[in-house]
């Protein structure tokens, strides 16, 4: 009886799981993490609206300050609404 005709056989298969081993081990490294740039153009434009934005709040903190800021119900409701509205579509 001989054994060597499965010799080839068991070769094979040793090989391939030795491939996958290596496939394992051999992870490829880590990427380096996305970058994203803004042109100065850009970022001027974040610096503006920052800005506005603050001027904006420094307005109505002074408003309510000196019991100048009025409520309008109106838009409350609106706003109220659309939020309902957005919730019953989902």
């Amino acid at each position: 009886m001989k054994i060597n005709k499965y010799t080839n056989v068991v070769s094979s298969v040793n090989q391939s799981k030795q491939a996958k081993k290596e496939v394992v081990n051999n992870k490829p490294q880590a990427k380096e993490a996305d970058k994203v740039s803004i042109s100065k153009e850009a970022q001027a434009l974040l610096d503006a609206d920052k800005v506005a934005f603050s001027e904006r709040v420094n307005s109505i903190k002074q408003s309510i300050q000196n019991g100048e800021y009025e409520v309008d119900p109106s838009k409350i409701t609106e706003g109220l609404l659309k939020s309902l509205k957005d919730q019953k579509e989902f």
